[in-house]
């Protein structure tokens, strides 16, 4: 059996094919607690808006890097199925941190190195584990 090899540049591409439908699905949802905003009275639309902006770009580098390992034949516990897991651990700790930086500016929120630094790791091991998980 050949080897067969996932570039860094493949997963990124994957990644960010899959992202627009992901945004259209954020927007819809703030499109609707923004009517749920102006009708019922809710108080912190943005601040859901956000939340599922973040929750929603953490889950794009998993399912795509997880479909494409699948695509190609890829095994988990090969060279490429551990560069997908890596770049996923990579893409889970920027969303994650980028999250902790936007409490940290726009909600007040103190956060230390240290806190950063449990954040990416906790974050990317999330995203890594997610990605391990077979998709057909």
């Amino acid at each position: 059996m050949r080897h067969q090899d996932i570039p860094y540049s493949v997963l990124l591409t994957e990644t960010l094919r899959l992202l627009p439908r992901f945004l259209l699905l954020i927007l819809v949802l703030a499109l609707a607690y923004a009517v749920a905003h102006v009708v019922l009275g809710y108080s912190n639309v943005a601040a859901v808006v956000v939340a599922l902006f973040f929750a929603l770009v953490f889950f794009v580098a998993p399912m795509a890097a997880s479909s494409g390992r699948a695509r190609r034949g890829v095994r988990l516990f090969t060279r490429s199925g551990l560069k997908t897991l890596l770049f996923c651990f990579a893409w889970g700790g920027i969303v994650v941190a980028g999250f902790v930086a936007t409490l940290q500016v726009w909600q007040g929120m103190d956060a230390s190195v240290m806190d950063y630094a449990v954040a990416i790791a906790a974050g990317g091991a999330c995203c890594a584990l997610m990605a391990a998980i077979p998709s057909r």
